[in-house]
């Protein structure tokens, strides 16, 4: 009962947080959005990489879950 609910938190943190970009992706943001862009000056198509970096992290994350709440939902009586 409480996995969907872990879910959405988890979910949450990952792109609500900025927390989570100040610790967890700096490197992310700093490559691509840093020295990659400097570099290329292809503003849209850097901004769509790490845009489809953090989609990435979010689905993986959520199939996980999911997979996750289903091996151990409860059995209705």
């Amino acid at each position: 009962m409480i996995i969907p609910p872990i879910t959405s938190q988890y979910l949450n943190l990952i792109k609500n947080s900025s927390f989570g970009a100040a610790i967890a992706y700096p490197e992310i943001v700093a490559v691509f959005m840093g020295s990659a862009l400097v570099a290329t000056g292809q503003a849209i198509e850097i901004i769509a990489i790490t845009l489809g970096i953090y989609l990435t992290i979010g689905l993986a994350v959520s199939v996980f879950m999911n997979w996750y709440n289903a091996r151990h939902k409860l059995v209705a009586r």
